[in-house]
């Protein structure tokens, strides 16, 4: 794997991509440790074309095009990415999960308020969406993929 820029690694156990800089340990996702086995599937220089490709190779190849040109004109995304580490609002996400086991507006604008930040719940939730964090179940509620 090389070390220029940010990769785009692929996790041969559960196929799910994340975004790195470097090499990769283990999947963020499932918790394999890659070590070699990852597979490198893109070499991108900027973390917005990486936030970019990494939920373009987890998103179903028919529905790729539609949702590149939504994510090319998100601006507002681009500067969100800066504002919350990744880790801080999986947290906040994981905190958002109801008694029925779902995300919605109103659990993550409860989660936002408790931990002082003025960030608007629908930014986190499309953000983690994006990530690969979320599932949308219906209009407003979202599953969160563990």
């Amino acid at each position: 794997m090389t070390n220029a820029g940010y990769n785009i690694i692929r996790c041969p156990a559960c196929s799910t991509c994340h975004g790195r800089r470097g090499l990769s340990a283990s999947c963020p996702h499932c918790g394999q440790r890659l070590g070699e086995h990852g597979i490198l599937v893109k070499t991108v220089r900027s973390a917005e074309a990486l936030r970019i490709e990494v939920a373009l190779q987890n998103t179903p190849e028919e529905l790729r095009d539609a949702l590149r040109s939504r994510m090319v004109n998100n601006d507002h995304l681009a500067n969100f990415n800066d504002e919350v580490p990744s880790r801080t609002m999986g947290n906040w996400v994981q905190q958002s999960v109801n008694e029925e086991g779902l995300i919605t507006v109103r659990s993550v604008q409860r989660t936002l308020h408790k931990n002082h930040s003025d960030l608007d719940a629908n930014d986190v939730l499309e953000q983690a969406e994006v990530q690969g964090m979320l599932v949308r179940m219906a209009e407003g509620r979202w599953m969160l993929l563990e």
